[in-house]
């Protein structure tokens, strides 16, 4: 580093960086303390600030200049002082992947498909056994041709589960390329109401949802599972190298949706799931619960709540004849969008109204976006929001894509411009119900 000053403050000029005085460091930054030593014109408080303020995928180009830079650029406290002073980065996302070998794994990439890293996955092999141990039967992912779906979420850590074998989900630390996998069993105490009860295998397991708690750090997993028209709850705590035990709590408040049309979604540390007004309306002939209303769980207090939905959802049917109730809860999803719960009512081929909640404890919702017909599609659904106002988009191109699984190029993931009515070059995905956020730095791959 010493013996070519000058090429590198070139290279640091090419990026429009002045060379600051060194300063102070700020608390919430710690000093990393990498293994190389510094040495030359450039005092290391200066390097640390000028490499600190270069955003993170050109900082991985300047790793190869020498490598003390590369031992700063890696070290974990400065990837997390990097992370904080570049908040508004556009995030990474982790995609499912098959290749032509029919290996499975978690791609991370940016918005614009260029590929980070790929993490491959073991796959799967079940031994099936008789009541004697004997082997019957055994399963395995290359057999069934199987392929991983990415659980929609946004943390550092990736959570999937396979197509074929969907009972139990894994998650995978893309920094290590470790994965853990949550146990399949059940909570003790459900375990015993299935055997009194006499439903040992009778317990289906419906959805997954992944959150971090933001007071102790700790990543935890709400399951729902059903026993017939039964709906059951369980939580587990884990992180990337260790798991509890599924643990029994309170049923959800009436019944809720799950599956694939993006009817759940995790804000911060509340796992949000629309509730099936329908389902209710179609066994009774009365509203019970009013359309668009919300039952949120708390991981952190692991409880759960009901939040009414906007106030217009809930007058749309009676207000526009020509709608039914069915078609209500088809036009309805949830949505993350710059950290806030959105309900989405995309009314096809008519408008796609985006409902913010600007305040959770007196239930106010504020219709942000009207979007225009042309943006109305169907399985169309709102993916990511950035700071500029762009939203994207994940979606297939229509029922032929629903039906078929999302094979490869029918799924997209397209962003528009509200403010000029205007959408950017697709990315095509192999299953758009596939993706997540992933949170941690480029940097840490």
């Amino acid at each position: 580093l010493g013996t070519k000053p000058i090429l590198i403050h070139r290279r640091l000029l090419t990026y429009g960086i002045c060379l600051p005085q060194p300063t102070a460091m700020s608390s919430s930054e710690p000093r990393p303390r990498p293994a190389a030593s510094f040495s030359g014109d450039l005092p290391e408080d200066a390097l640390y600030e000028v490499l600190l303020r270069i955003p993170a995928k050109e900082l991985c180009r300047l790793r190869a200049v020498c490598p003390a830079w590369r031992a700063l650029t890696s070290d974990p406290p400065f990837v997390a002082a990097h992370m904080s002073r570049h908040r508004t980065a556009a995030p990474l996302l982790a995609i499912a992947y098959r290749d032509d070998s029919e290996v499975n794994g978690v791609a991370i990439s940016d918005l614009s498909g260029n590929v980070v890293r790929r993490i491959p996955v073991t796959g799967y092999e079940i031994v099936m056994v008789n009541q004697s141990g004997d082997a019957v039967r055994r399963i395995s992912s290359k057999d069934e041709h199987d392929s991983i779906r990415v659980v929609r979420s946004r943390l550092d850590l990736v959570c999937f589960h396979w197509n074929v074998y969907s009972r139990t989900f894994w998650v995978l630390n893309p920094v290590t390329g470790a994965t853990l996998d949550l146990p399949m069993g059940h909570s003790k105490e459900l375990e015993h109401e299935l055997e009194v009860q006499g439903r040992k295998w009778g317990c289906h397991v419906e959805w997954c949802a992944f959150g971090k708690v933001s007071s102790t750090r700790e990543y935890k997993a709400l399951r729902i599972c059903s026993i017939r028209d039964r709906q059951v709850c369980e939580v587990i705590t884990f992180d990337d190298t260790n798991h509890g035990s599924w643990r029994r709590k309170q049923d959800p408040p009436s019944r809720i949706c799950t599956g694939l049309q993006m009817r759940c979604v995790v804000v911060d540390e509340v796992v949000y799931f629309l509730m099936d007004f329908h389902y209710t309306y179609f066994e009774t002939g009365v509203i019970a619960i009013e359309p668009g209303s919300i039952a949120s769980f708390n991981l952190e207090k692991e409880e759960w709540g009901v939040l009414p939905g906007p106030e217009q959802v809930k007058r749309f049917v009676q207000e526009n004849k020509k709608y039914s109730y069915s078609q209500l809860e088809l036009q309805l999803s949830l949505a993350e969008l710059n950290g806030c719960l959105v309900v989405v009512h995309n009314i096809h081929k008519v408008s796609m109204d985006l409902w913010f909640l600007t305040d959770f404890e007196k239930g106010i919702w504020v219709k942000k976006y009207s979007l225009p017909s042309h943006v109305a599609r169907l399985f169309w659904y709102p993916f990511l929001m950035l700071d500029d106002g762009r939203i994207f988009f994940s979606g297939m191109d229509g029922l032929e894509g629903l039906l078929t699984g999302g094979k490869e190029g029918e799924g997209f993931l397209q962003s528009y411009d509200p403010r000029n009515d205007t959408y950017a070059d697709e990315l095509e995905l192999r299953d758009p119900r596939s993706i997540g956020i992933y949170t941690g730095s480029v940097l840490s791959l």
